[in-house]
C-alpha cells in the first residue's frame, strides 16, 4: 500500500482531529507525499536516441519523508 493512498483515504479524518495544530512544514509533507509520482506532480518527458521514441514519467516529489523518493536512497550499500 502506498502513503498516497493512506493520506487520501484518511486526511478527513486527520485534519479533523490535528488539522489546528499542524505546521505549514508537515502539511507541505503530506500533500507531496500524496502527489508524488502522479500527473498531480508533472511529468518529464524521455526520448530514446535509439528508438526516437517520447516517453513521459510522473516526477517525485523528492521529499526527505517521502518513502517512495527516499526507499532507494535507503537501500543502497
Amino acid at each position: 500500500m502506498k502513503i498516497a493512498t493512506l493520506i487520501a483515504q484518511y486526511s478527513d479524518a486527520f485534519e479533523q482531529r490535528y488539522g489546528q495544530r499542524l505546521l505549514p512544514s508537515q502539511r507541505h509533507a503530506l500533500t507531496a507525499m500524496q502527489q508524488c509520482r502522479t500527473p498531480l506532480a508533472g511529468e518529464i518527458i524521455v526520448h530514446c536516441d535509439d528508438c526516437h521514441t517520447l516517453d513521459s514519467r510522473p516526477l517525485s516529489c523528492g521529499h526527505r519523508s517521502c518513502p517512495q523518493c527516499q526507499h532507494h536512497t535507503s537501500t543502497r550499500g
